[in-house]
Order: structure tokens, then C-alpha cells, then sequence
């Protein structure tokens, strides 16, 4: 009944399923976090589904690349499980340091794969023919076994996650979705490993077929339910809530705290602002400024403060057309033009150059203007850059804001 003709078109499909899907969280010019986390997901998945097609039907014995990344893949579905569901739930906390560590084991994989597949193609062939002769016996089974153990542990950490609201009504159906996804994902990679490391063909197709069903329905749930996690998004943060740093704390004389500090002091203009020394200046802990930035102003620190950046950058290319764009990238706070380039894109969608462009008039061009002394304006003077009536240091680095 499962055999490779049938399978295959299957799997197949849910290879191409996968890719459209990747390409469908990458469209939107808004792409939130979970969207990044979710293509890359669904990426490996698909990856997954097209080496498997061609494991059954053999493929690899011919063309060995057509299951490069097969191994990479597998040990990025844990993490990247665990970080779409913690996505989907804290939706505005920061994963700096988590994504880091959760990329380490895929990463080294990835790099084990390269080598591998770089050496000369019959090194490969014979290597991968061994590898199907003794199946487990063999040195790279240990890298599936390895990925099988971390996947397991991961999702062990993902029930947890979702035990932390399980007992909320409203959220039953969300829940259970998880649940049945999550266990769904689980056997589907204990299936397809140990299928294959043991010769037991029916059980590694099975797995294929059960990955297959996990693509369709992360596709259908949206269609169905298009607003699915909405609930489970609200109820946490209700019950985070309930168990707030903030309490006792005036919001409301928080914000226009925080505003007046970076309004009127410009205190996003020093380049050395941290979480911690904003949290200072506010009196409260930076734990207690994260918490008020995620779940009462919906974003993270360096967002916030960069957001301050672009809007007086934005104002100054508009105000001073000839103004040199290095020098109004350090004026504003940013220590280095490609950090400057790539927050002003995320947040206007262009490049500074493409929006002063955008805001000259065809027939003007630019005309290069003079300071006092001589020097072309935004050039350096002693260390220093010239803007309008102010002066910052370039040299190195920007001086902190007067203020500060």
C-alpha cells in the first residue's frame, strides 16, 4: 500500500507545500518575528520531505546532494519549534541570546555537512552506500541519534511551556493544537530515524507521510482560523500580568518619563545607551524597563531607542539636503553606518540615501555648502562633525549627549 510510488508524489507535494509556505511568511513588508522563525521552520521541513523522496526512491545512491542538509534540517526543527511557540505566546520578548545558543548544534551541523559533501563525489557515494548497508552501525547515524535525543528534549521543553496555560479555559482548542502538532512531530522524527537506522521501510514512510500532515495543517489553521492564537497571546499576558514587576509602579508617569528623557534630553543620541543605564536614569531596575517596554509599549529596547534615531534622521535629511549622511548617522546615535542603514530600512522600508533621493526634485542636485572655517559642512573639524549649531565628536566614537 505505502510503496515508493505512492509516497512519493506525496511527499513531494509536501516538500513543495513547505516552500510555498516559505515564501508566504516572507512577503509581507512587516515580517514579525514569528514569520522570520516560522519560513525558516517550514524551510527545513520542506528540506526534510525532499530528501525523504529521495531516500525512498533511492535517488541518493546517483546524486548524493539530493539530501544535503538533511541532517541540518533535522536538528533545527526542535529549536526552531520551541522559539515559533515561545514567538506566538510572548510575542514582544527579546531572544537575543536565545537564538544564539538554539542556532550552536544546527550550526556545527551545517558545517559537518559542507565538509562532508565538499570532498569527491565517489568519497560521497561510497560513504552514503555503507552508510545504507549498515544503517545504525555507521558513524553518521550518531548525528541522527544526537538530533533525535536534542529534538525530544526541546519538545519536552515546549509542553512545559504550554503547561504554563493549559489550565485557562478559553484555551483549550489552542492548546490542544499544540499538543497534538508537537506529538505529531515527534513520533513523525522518531519514525523516520530509527525506520531508516533499523531497515524498517514502512515505519520510515509513515514518518514522511506524518511530516507531510504537519505542513498541511500549519497551512490550513491559518485558513480556518485566521486569528487561532489571538486568545492564547492574551491570556498570557494577562497571567504575566498577574505576576508583574510593575506593580506599584505609575505607568502613566513612567512614559512620559521616558519621553521627556529621550524628547527633550535626546538621550537616544548617545551611542553608549544601554537598557541598564536608561533604567538608572528612570529609578526603576532593568528588568522592571524590559517588562514596561515589551507588554506596555509592544517592543524591545534597541527598537524603541533606534526609533527616536530614524525620526530625527529622517527630519534632517529632509531639513539639511547637503548634509554629509555619515555625519547625521553618528549625530543621531548609531556607532557605525551599517547598523544606522539597517534600522533606517526597517523602519522606513528605504535606505537614507534612496529617501533623500526620493525627496529631491529631478532637476535639483546637490550642492556641497561651507562651515565657517572653510570646510565642507558635515566634514571633520579637529575630531568633530558640524551640524547646524551643534558639534559632536567623531573621533572614535560620538560624545555622550550634553544632557546625559
Amino acid at each position: 500500500m505505502l510503496n515508493p510510488e505512492v509516497v512519493t508524489p506525496i511527499f513531494y507535494f509536501g516538500s513543495g507545500l513547505s516552500f510555498l509556505l516559505v515564501i508566504q511568511r516572507l512577503i509581507p513588508p512587516k515580517k514579525r518575528r514569528e514569520d522570520r522563525i516560522g519560513a525558516l521552520l517550514f524551510l527545513s521541513l520542506g528540506i526534510i520531505l525532499f530528501a525523504v523522496a529521495n531516500v525512498v526512491l533511492e535517488i541518493d545512491r546517483t546524486y548524493p546532494h539530493a539530501i544535503f542538509l538533511l541532517l541540518t534540517s533535522f536538528s533545527a526543527i526542535g529549536p526552531l519549534s520551541l522559539l515559533y511557540t515561545h514567538s506566538l505566546i510572548y510575542p514582544n520578548q527579546t531572544l537575543y541570546r536565545d537564538i544564539r545558543l538554539h542556532c550552536l548544534v544546527p550550526g556545527l551541523f551545517l558545517l559537518g555537512e559542507i565538509f562532508f559533501f565538499g570532498r569527491p563525489w565517489d568519497s560521497i557515494i561510497s560513504d552514503l552506500g555503507d552508510f545504507r548497508n549498515i544503517r545504525y552501525k555507521h558513524f553518521l547515524s550518531w548525528g541522527f541519534f544526537l538530533t533525535t535525543a536534542l529534538t525530544t528534549a526541546y519538545f519536552g521543553f515546549r509542553y512545559r511551556m504550554l503547561l504554563t496555560v493549559i489550565s485557562i479555559p478559553d484555551l483549550k482548542s489552542q492548546i490542544r493544537f499544540i499538543f497534538v502538532l508537537a506529538t505529531i512531530t515527534v513520533f513523525a522524527m522518531y519514525s523516520l530515524v530509527f525506520g531508516f537506522m533499523f531497515g524498517m521501510d514502512l515505519l520510515f514512510r509513515i514518518g514522511g507521510l506524518l511530516v507531510t500532515t504537519i505542513v498541511t495543517m500549519l497551512f490550513l489553521a491559518p485558513s480556518r482560523y485566521p486569528d487561532f492564537f489571538a486568545p492564547l497571546t492574551r491570556e498570557v499576558r494577562k497571567k504575566k500580568y498577574e505576576k508583574s514587576l510593575l506593580i506599584g509602579i505609575d505607568l502613566n508617569l513612567l512614559e512620559l518619563r521616558i519621553q521627556e528623557l529621550m524628547r527633550e534630553d535626546k538621550l537616544y543620541r548617545d551611542p553608549e545607551l544601554t537598557l541598564h543605564s536608561l533604567s538608572e536614569d528612570l529609578g526603576i531596575k532593568p528588568y522592571q524597563l524590559t517588562e514596561f517596554l515589551n507588554e506596555h509599549l509592544q517592543t524591545g529596547f534597541h527598537n524603541y531607542i533606534n526609533g527616536f534615531r530614524i525620526d530625527e534622521a529622517v527630519k534632517l535629511l529632509e531639513e539639511k539636503p547637503d548634509q554629509d549622511i555619515l555625519s547625521i548617522c553618528y549625530f543621531v546615535g548609531f556607532n557605525s553606518k551599517s547598523s544606522f542603514n539597517d534600522a533606517f530600512r526597517k523602519v522606513t522600508g528605504k535606505t537614507p540615501s534612496q529617501l533623500r533621493q526620493k525627496k529631491l526634485e529631478p532637476s535639483e542636485k546637490q550642492k556641497i555648502h561651507t562651515s565657517r572655517s572653510g570646510l565642507p559642512l558635515g566634514k571633520g573639524i579637529g575630531g568633530m562633525v558640524e551640524l547646524g549649531s551643534e558639534k559632536i565628536s567623531v573621533k572614535n566614537r560620538p560624545v555622550k549627549a550634553e544632557n546625559r
